[in-house]
């Protein structure tokens, strides 16, 4: 900036002593030539036409010096001019380069607070939607379940970043704690006598089933009409978990033990509590109604299609959400819309 000021200066002293000069041309110009042509004597034509003619050589020479100055000042000016420009252009350019250098080094933060966050999470044993993204950061096939490949990676990686391992679940120990969390039955031997009683089940809520049905009618046709008619709609915790999400798609019947397959939820999607509180529910509910239809419709195909368009399961029951104008999206971001070709595919799923 004080270069500028500077620059400024110089330009209004040299355009300054410019008027000067011109004008103190003007006025001896003005105050001469009168008095030159009154002392000229009558003479011969000769004589008049010498002095005339030098009269006119002295006001050329004087005007050429003038002219001279002035395209000499003009100069200057220009030669400031370009300078001061040159020197606002690099400044800017300076200040560009800088803010840009801020925004990647404020970006490389944002992920790797992300990456922090994913990192000392709460995991389950075996299969969850979580394990998912944290695969992701450890660079791991992402198959949505956590077992001692993943378990191991995740350790490493901790302990590389210098970060606590508290968090990192032990298979065994914890399927013990759910196991004795969600297989409390409710009198006796409830589920063991009488499992296909749904208020019987581990982690059954209940009371809210009307307003979970009224979810489910409300889902668009296009959607509702591809998920098998078997399925069920059951108000509670999932019994895999030991925490009790919003909402969880089984498509095959799940124990707390971690055992696949011979539980009477099979073809499932269980609404907790939570949420129903969460404000979300209808949103949840398209979000579990893909997962429907995506594991028990689609091709293997189709399923890689969508993987590679959105990167895992759980982002594109998150863009179906975004298709069927939802708005909340626990995995993407609420309000996240979607690209043509995402839209493309969920065009050619539901058509």
């Amino acid at each position: 900036m004080k270069k500028l000021v500077t620059a400024a200066l110089f330009v209004a002293f040299i355009l300054g002593i410019t008027i000067f000069l011109l004008t103190g041309n003007e006025e001896d110009q003005t105050h001469s030539t009168p008095v030159t042509v009154e002392e000229i004597p009558v003479g011969s034509d000769s004589q008049e036409s010498e002095e005339k003619t030098s009269l006119s050589e002295v006001d050329l020479s004087g005007l050429s010096e003038t002219m001279l100055n002035v395209e000499l000042i003009r100069l200057k000016q220009i030669g400031l001019t370009e300078l001061v420009g040159k020197t606002f252009t690099l400044n800017i350019e300076e200040v560009r380069a800088s803010h840009l250098e801020r925004v990647e080094a404020f970006k490389e933060r944002v992920i790797l607070a992300q990456e922090v966050n994913i990192l000392l999470g709460s995991y389950l044993w075996g299969p969850s939607t979580a394990v998912e993204e944290l695969q992701s950061v450890l660079g791991l096939v992402v198959d949505g379940v956590y077992g001692e490949e993943t378990r191991a990676a995740h350790l490493s990686e901790l302990e590389i970043r210098k970060l606590a391992v508290d968090n990192v679940p032990n298979g065994a120990q914890l399927m013990n704690v759910s196991s004795s969390i969600n297989n409390s039955p409710k009198s006796g031997d409830c589920f063991e006598e009488t499992p296909e009683l749904r208020s019987c089940w581990p982690g059954y809520e209940g009371g809210n089933e009307t307003i979970i049905q009224n979810a489910f009618d409300a889902l668009p046709l296009a959607l509702r009409n591809r998920i098998p008619s078997n399925f069920i709609l059951v108000n509670g915790c999932h019994p895999f978990s030991d925490r009790c999400p919003y909402g969880v798609m089984d498509s095959r019947g799940w124990g707390s033990d971690g055992q696949c397959c011979d539980m009477p939820w099979g073809r499932s999607i269980w609404i907790s509590n939570r949420g129903i509180n969460s404000g979300h529910l209808n949103d949840i509910m398209l979000h579990e109604a893909f997962h429907a239809v995506e594991y028990t419709t689609l091709s293997s195909d189709m399923r890689d299609r969508i993987k590679n368009e959105f990167g895992d399961s759980e982002r594109a029951a998150d863009g179906a959400v975004a298709y069927f104008g939802g708005n909340w999206q626990h995995y993407r971001g609420s309000g996240t819309g979607i690209s043509d070709s995402q839209s493309a595919l969920f065009d050619e799923i539901f058509s």
